[in-house]
């Protein structure tokens, strides 16, 4: 409570602070300014000195300082009206090097590059800053290369009712792109105080929703119990919308990774991650795979190549997440790396670097990696111009369809500082992605039902993935890699639970599935379909797919210990009456079978053949004949 007081205070004096200057007064504003300057607080002296312009606009040294505070602030372009005015009579070598950081940010790279080699030539060839103008070359060379072979996109700006004045950027999209979460510094954050550090509005997460193909609702901040007066972001969120990563500052060790969930409407307050990720360094950013499992993130601490690196955290059986695995120089440079994405096909990383063939600050690249090991399978590749500048361009998220990706950078015709853009490709990125969506509703009168949703690889009987439907709504997002066979279980207190089969083994595409499950209370004669219990052809011996599947009845048996169920077999109408009769008598008879072995009683269990005779769909197609051939349970009582 102290600390809190305190900080009031702290920006309340510093707010008058702010507030000092005195227009039209050219000696007092000037003076104050020069005072910041020497004190390096050149965000705190720009007010002052652009308030003594106003007045005297022929002052070239109050223009230098006004260019050397930009620069120091890394607003670098709203330096160039000042800069003729700046280098009139002005020796210092540092214009030099100030027009080539503007004529670089401009893509005027060959320009950029003659001025970059004179200033190197005025520093000591020992100077970390002689070595830093090799890095400033290099940048506009990948430029000039990266220009000439532009790949073919559409880039467009969210517009003011999304972007503001001030920074915006870390945009967050759900799975389906209804939603998009962001960061802002803009004046109505939590507090309303001002970073001391850079002289921007603290951090606060704001959320839009999506109208139309090309518009957002207006953002509203995401709630008092997620953004404090101090630094609040967020980072990513999870595949099923649930649970959100956002990053907090947090004392002297700079800033920590949190989780918040989503219960109903209310996003609860948020946990620390673990000591796997936090340390008393610093860690800004992180992504999470379409499994959940998998979390990269990047962090400043010791033992990493240089800067901010990317590491990589896989969840342990008991739910913990194991040690950091820093991803090595594959990825990470001697330069900082930042803003991690894996892509729902959960083999594609992408990733923001001021290293490799960047153009000037951070560049997009993306890479595969096998999500298991960590291997950089393919090497890292620039994404391209015009989506890349040679400014800040990070934070680069996909949709699950593969239609649209949205980043943060800092551009022409933007509406001040960061933006956050949306991309479209002439020919859409191949997305091999299920997005599995829709609503759990109760059968009897549709209300939401707070479920579990289990996915598993059928060929490997492993869960790939938990996950939850939402409490208020009961809408779920499931995100999957294509190309496999998914074993889907649905589950809810009180209710029986729900199967389904995802099966895609060729997909190489987007495909979307919408499914409103309708879950049945136990009562007597209830039914379900065990979509995920499999038979060889022609015969009754059980598939090792089926395993799953059936545990989980076993599971749902011994939670209702009164309950007793009758298992039947069904085929669809092909081959002979008689012999389908027997085949569906056998299968529902092994599936008997396996509960009694597993430990069920006997006497809970009854088995019943019903060949062709009951069809839930026409025979008359390939797909309905599938669905025909079915194992049931049906409630005798509980």
């Amino acid at each position: 409570m102290k600390k809190g007081i305190y900080l009031v205070l702290f920006l309340i004096f510093y707010g008058n602070v702010f507030c000092q200057v005195v227009p039209g007064n050219y000696d007092k504003n000037y003076k104050k300014g020069k005072e910041h300057i020497a004190m390096e607080e050149y965000h705190q002296a720009l007010p002052y000195l652009l308030e003594a312009w106003k007045v005297d606009t022929t002052d070239h040294k109050l223009a230098y300082n006004i260019v050397e505070c930009y620069f120091h602030t890394k607003q670098e372009l709203h330096a160039f009206p000042y800069m003729d005015n700046a280098k009139v009579n002005n020796k210092d070598p540092k214009m030099t090097f100030y027009y080539a950081r503007i004529f670089h940010l401009q893509h005027k790279f060959e320009l950029a590059i003659s001025l970059y080699r004179e200033y190197q030539q005025t520093l000591d060839s020992e100077e970390p800053e002689y070595f830093e103008m090799h890095q400033y070359i290099a940048n506009c060379k990948n430029g000039i290369e990266l220009v000439k072979n532009p790949v073919k996109v559409k880039i467009t700006n969210l517009g003011p009712k999304v972007n503001s004045p001030y920074p915006d950027y870390v945009p967050v999209i759900s799975a389906d792109e209804t939603e998009l979460l962001f960061t802002s510094r803009r004046p109505s954050t939590t507090g309303g105080g001002k970073d001391l550090e850079d002289g921007f509005y603290f951090e606060d997460i704001y959320q839009s929703n999506k109208l139309t193909e090309s518009e957002w609702s207006d953002p509203v901040d995401i709630g008092n119990g997620i953004n404090t007066e101090s630094h609040d972001a967020c980072v990513a969120l999870s595949p099923d919308g649930m649970e959100l990563i956002m990053y907090r500052h947090s004392g002297t060790d700079g800033g920590d990774l949190y989780v918040s969930v989503l219960k109903g409407e209310i996003w609860d307050k948020p946990k620390r991650l673990g000591s796997s990720i936090n340390t008393p360094y610093w860690e800004p950013s992180a992504t999470v795979s379409s499994d959940e499992k998998v979390i990269f993130f990047t962090s400043n601490r010791k033992g990493g190549l240089g800067g901010t690196d990317i590491y990589m955290t896989r969840m342990k059986d008991n739910g913990d997440f194991g040690p950091a695995i820093l991803l090595g120089p594959a990825i990470n440079t001697a330069l900082d790396e930042d803003a991690p994405f894996i892509h729902p096909d959960g083999k594609t990383l992408y990733f923001s670097s001021k290293g490799h063939k960047s153009m000037g600050g951070y560049d997009i690249f993306y890479c595969t990696i096998d999500l298991e090991t960590g291997e950089i399978i393919t090497q890292p590749q620039n994404i391209g111009y015009p989506i890349n500048t040679a400014d800040d361009d990070v934070f680069f998220v996909w949709s699950a369809d593969g239609k649209r990706a949205y980043f943060s950078s800092e551009r022409d015709g933007g509406y001040g500082d960061k933006d956050i853009y949306v991309l479209e490709r002439e020919v859409p990125k191949k997305a091999p992605t299920v997005l599995f969506k829709g609503q759990i509703v109760a059968c009897e009168d549709k209300h939401p039902v707070t479920a579990t949703i289990f996915v598993t690889d059928l060929t490997t009987q492993k869960i790939v993935g938990v996950y939850n439907s939402n409490s208020f709504t009961g809408k779920y997002t499931v995100s999957l890699p294509a190309g496999k066979n998914y074993g889907i279980s649905v589950e809810a207190s009180g209710y029986v639970f729900e199967s389904k089969n995802i099966n895609f083994p060729d997909q190489d595409e987007y495909f979307e599935i919408v499914d409103t499950i309708c879950m049945n209370k136990f009562k007597v004669n209830t039914t379900m379909v065990l979509r995920n219990v499999f038979f060889d052809v022609d015969k009754a011996t059980l598939r090792p797919e089926s395993v799953q599947e059936l545990n989980r009845l076993v599971e749902t048996m011994n939670n209702n210990p009164n309950l007793k169920i009758e298992l039947s077999g069904h085929t669809d109408s092909d081959g002979n009456d008689d012999h389908n009769m027997v085949l569906s008598e056998n299968r529902a008879k092994a599936v008997v079978d396996y509960l009694v072995k597993k430990g069920i009683k006997a006497d809970r269990l009854t088995s019943k053949g019903y060949g062709e005779t009951k069809p839930i769909e026409p025979n008359d197609t390939p797909e309905h004949k599938q669905l025909n051939r079915r194992t049931e349970v049906k409630v005798i009582s509980n």
